[in-house]
């Protein structure tokens, strides 16, 4: 489908929406949580990222979520153990202060 797919946008959802891919994410999601590991998955696709943060049950922040929400979700992410995955969009590269 991916070769064969004229469309730039068609061959965009083909590989960043593909069934592999996904599995792959949640593998290593769980893996590094059972380690301990803070996760930050990243994706410029917001129409993406909110399928992988349902998929996950993780919190998503995005350019649609509301500031007073943003800071909570960082502040137990940064703070706890309680959550160790974040999924977030590209309002991370330069509105967040994020964790080392």
């Amino acid at each position: 489908e991916y070769l064969g797919a004229a469309n730039a946008r068609v061959k965009q959802l083909l590989y960043v929406m593909n069934p592999s891919k996904l599995r792959a994410t949640e593998f290593l999601v769980n893996f590094h949580e059972e380690r301990g590991d803070k996760i930050i998955v990243f994706s410029d696709l917001v129409y993406s990222l909110k399928i992988y943060a349902d998929m996950l049950k993780r919190p998503l922040i995005c350019g649609e979520t509301p500031e007073w929400e943003r800071q909570a979700i960082l502040g137990t992410f940064r703070a706890t153990d309680h959550l160790r995955t974040i999924c977030i969009s590209k309002v991370g590269d330069t509105s967040i202060d994020l964790p080392e």
